[in-house]
């Protein structure tokens, strides 16, 4: 009876350990599409794009970051996007200062990055350098014959798995005839819409399709949920509110061994770390570190694209250091998809139709939609002060222990061993002098009195004191004094404390081209477009034809409609179609 007892709880246990594995495998795993206007530019173009997500819904994350990094694995560019409603959509300056070559776009999530970098959105495309006539990033095959041809296995022919059906108003177009199509779909589900990305660019000959969103989603979905223990010493958490920060405090003994190494005796304390920026009102948050020295905080919208103070309170020897989310541990390494039978004479054209535009001073026209920007709630360490100050109002004062003594009456400063040291008289549960109150200069806290103890009447603008105990959280504060300056002193402190000083990051804003209207063009003004259409933004109702009207251009040749989009149930939905250009008398 007691072995039996035992078998039964052996597989008991057994199964609620399977069941608990299958309900955490059966989490989609966050995946990241990026559909872009084109696969190759010229230098100082603007690449457009469009994000899509697909996850579990109701706990995606809101934002994504995007690289551009060349063949050398350096930085080109690099943004974070804000997702909304499973898209996110931009543009990313291609400075005219490029080599030509081919360079590669990463895509992915704070919680995508707990996984391999392989899982990662990534794609090449190519960039040539107007200036640049020998083209020698670029080979070709040396048999012609065996330069693809048929537009079916080029980049404008179908990708398979489409259920959007274009349909041309008719297939041949004249040069800047009016192009106009329609879209259906019976896939969109009952009460959901989709939201699509549409461009209409020259075909390249010979440069295989990209996978559609359809495609690589199912790719993508089908792709084991792997674990990547390789280099970091993070869990990365999902930012499906906030971006997080996070990073590690490496002690002294520990700050020359590699940052993504990890050993349980590197951090022999606890440490809390101050997250501020100069502003005139007190702002701060903070975070305590594990007994790794790891910390992580979800940081408030207010500091969105401003300049952060990060230090840690305790007098310690450490270092700071900071995840770096644009840290890219994979090399690029270039597929040769681009290495073609007659790249270098399309690059050649193209570079020459750059030309050509920038001699009659073409500008494009931006259109942003929508913008970014800091939140207005700020995260106060304090709402009510006890007195608010202007030295102004009196008599000129050399110093801050001479404004202490005429117009602060509650701060005492006394002077002991060569340094100073400030406290609050009476405060309830504190011994006289026994604690510092905690001093903020422009908004920041800093280390103790003697960094402002050289200020007087001119250098400040107004003093504001709080000479109670204050609770933050779970900090304690004896008082608080707070000054602000004239001309951001705080640039100038010297902290004695381990700090870093780093710019927080900033959502990109929604961009797009302004749709080009031949109106208001002069006709003896070539018309050199090699996209006759972005638009990364388009709603589709299952229940309508959704048409798109735009204008071809002077360049004859094969172009390709591509539209690629989201449902808003998540699923994917994708569809393309070729038109040609070209004139009567061809």
């Amino acid at each position: 009876m007691k072995v039996f007892l035992i078998s039964v709880l052996i597989l008991f246990i057994s199964f609620c350990e399977s069941a608990a594995q299958n309900s955490y495998r059966s989490l989609t795993p966050e995946r990241i599409y990026l559909h872009t206007d084109r696969d190759v530019y010229t230098a100082g173009d603007y690449l457009f794009y469009t994000l899509y997500l697909q996850g579990n819904q109701g706990t995606m994350s809101k934002y994504a970051y995007l690289v551009l990094r060349d063949r050398h694995n350096s930085l080109i560019a690099h943004e974070r996007l804000e997702i909304e409603n499973l898209k996110a959509f931009g543009s990313v300056y291609l400075p005219d200062t490029l080599s030509s070559g081919v360079y590669q776009i990463v895509c992915y999530t704070n919680s995508m990055r707990n996984e391999v970098e392989e899982v990662y959105f990534n794609k090449e495309i190519v960039i040539a350098n107007r200036f640049d006539e020998q083209l020698n990033a670029f080979t070709e095959p040396f048999n012609s014959s065996s330069a693809v041809t048929s537009s079916d296995q080029t980049s404008g022919g179908t990708t398979g798995n489409e259920n959007l059906l274009i349909h041309p108003d008719k297939e041949v177009y004249n040069p800047r005839e009016k192009i106009s199509f329609y879209i259906e779909s019976n896939s969109i589900a009952e009460k959901s819409v989709a939201q699509l990305s549409v461009s209409i660019s020259e075909i390249v000959p010979g440069v295989p399709a990209e996978p559609a969103i359809s495609e690589y989603f199912k790719n993508a979905s089908q792709s084991a949920y792997t674990s990547d223990s390789k280099q970091n010493s993070y869990n990365f958490y999902s930012e499906i509110d906030e971006p997080v920060v996070q990073g590690r405090v490496i002690p002294a003994a520990q700050s020359g061994s590699k940052k993504d190494s990890v050993n349980k005796n590197d951090a022999a304390r606890y440490y809390t770390i101050l997250i501020s920026s100069p502003d005139s009102i007190v702002n701060m948050q903070y975070a305590k570190t594990d007994s790794l020295g790891s910390f992580r905080l979800l940081l408030n919208h207010f500091y969105n694209g401003k300049e952060l103070y990060i230090r840690i309170k305790d007098d310690v020897k450490a270092t700071i250091v900071l995840d770096d989310k644009f840290d890219l541990i994979e090399p690029f390494t270039s597929s040769g998809a681009f290495n073609v039978h007659g790249i270098k004479t399309f690059l050649t054209r193209s570079e020459n139709i750059a030309l050509v535009r920038r001699s009659y001073n073409e500008q494009l026209v931006m259109d942003t939609v929508k913008k970014f920007l800091a939140a207005n709630t700020i995260p106060r360490v304090y709402y009510k002060h006890y007195s608010s100050i202007l030295p102004s109002d009196y008599v000129e004062l050399i110093d801050f222990a001479e404004i202490s003594k005429e117009i602060l009456p509650a701060l005492r400063i006394r002077k002991s061993s060569g340094s100073f040291f400030s406290y609050y008289v009476n405060i309830p549960g504190q011994t006289q002098g026994s604690t510092e109150p905690q001093i903020f200069l422009d908004g920041v806290p800093i280390d103790d009195i003697n960094q402002i103890i050289s200020l007087g009447s001119r250098q400040i603008r107004r003093i504001e004191t709080l000479p109670v105990t204050r609770y933050y959280g779970e900090m304690s504060i004896a008082g608080i004094l707070a000054v602000s300056s004239n001309g951001l002193l705080i640039n100038n402190i010297q902290f004695k404390t381990p700090t870093l000083k780093c710019l927080a990051l900033s959502s990109q804003a929604y961009t797009k081209p302004e749709p080009f209207i031949p109106a208001g063009s002069d006709k003896r003004i070539p018309d050199l477009r090699q996209v006759l259409l972005w638009e990364p933004d388009i709603i589709m109702d299952r229940s309508k034809e959704l048409h798109i009207e735009c204008y071809a251009s002077d360049l004859q040749g094969k172009y390709r409609i591509n539209i690629q989009g989201i449902t808003s149930s998540g699923d994917p939905v994708n569809g393309s179609a070729i038109i040609t250009v070209q004139s009567k008398s061809n």
